[in-house]
């Protein structure tokens, strides 16, 4: 039996960064902020060589941003609903305080962009791709704001970089917010460099979700989250449900390509 320990990095943990009278700062919340605020300002910088244009630019953030978190948590809430069953209503709401999930707040601002973009009359898989990176890097700053709040942390384990979530237990546990950073940093890095080598609107968009699916199918075997689908987790059906579209995606860009060489022969 493994044994219980006061140490292993519990220390690292601050739910709640600092006061300012009774108003807390949560950590989550302040990583969100600034992951929204670092996307923004790099993506507008990038915008007018990219040819996207800023005005739209910022209004697809309003509509993203308000529609992600909303998504994120209402479908975190509902896969915690006998948390949240007993408790008052205005908790459902509690952003700062953490508790959101990346595939509903995606699907979420997928929705809206596609009806925004068809109004405005611009191509969202172009508008895709440009974001596609920044929606990685943010996912990596948020998943620190995670591992300071002490929320969606991994199972008992004896490796030496295992973390105590005081919270929880004394037990080290497998820092599954910081492989998620990371493994978002590596595919924010990743999508830039596959920039060079787009065939078509839709490429870096469908390579992301298929990075992204990956990870998280693979990360989630670490992570505190029972199975309900044979012995899959809820996330690990999305996740593949991510790889399968991003496949489709690429096939589609293929086809084009082929489409229009084919045209160009004749």
């Amino acid at each position: 039996m493994m044994k219980k320990t006061s140490c292993g990095g519990g220390i690292f943990l601050h739910p709640i960064l600092f006061k300012i009278g009774d108003f807390a700062i949560y950590a989550y919340g302040a990583a969100l902020f600034v992951a929204f605020t670092v996307g923004i300002l790099w993506s507008t910088k990038e915008a007018d060589a990219e040819g996207i244009d800023q005005d739209y630019l910022y209004e697809v953030f309003l509509i993203g941003i308000v529609l992600a978190l909303l998504g994120s948590r209402l479908t975190y809430v509902f896969l915690n609903w006998n948390f949240y069953r007993g408790g008052p209503w205005w908790k459902i709401f509690a952003f700062r305080e953490g508790g959101l999930t990346f595939y509903g707040g995606l699907l979420a601002a997928l929705l809206g962009g596609y009806f925004y973009c068809a109004y405005r009359k611009i191509s969202i898989l172009k508008l895709l791709d440009f974001m596609a990176p920044f929606i990685a890097l943010g996912y990596a700053i948020t998943r620190i704001g995670c591992f300071l709040n002490g929320c969606c942390y991994g199972q008992i384990t004896t490796l030496p970089w295992g973390i105590v979530f005081p919270a929880v237990d004394s037990y080290p546990r497998h820092p599954t917010q910081l492989y998620a950073s990371a493994s978002a940093l590596l595919i924010f890095f990743l999508l830039r460099y596959l920039r060079k080598f787009k065939t078509s609107d839709g490429f870096i968009f469908a390579y992301f979700l298929i990075f992204y699916g990956i990870y998280r199918f693979i990360v989630e075997f670490f992570r505190v989250s029972l199975p309900t689908i044979w012995f899959l987790t809820p996330a690990q059906v999305a996740a593949l449900f991510f790889i399968l579209a991003g496949a489709g995606m690429l096939y589609g860009c293929g086809y084009m390509l082929r489409r229009s060489r084919d045209s160009g022969r004749l």
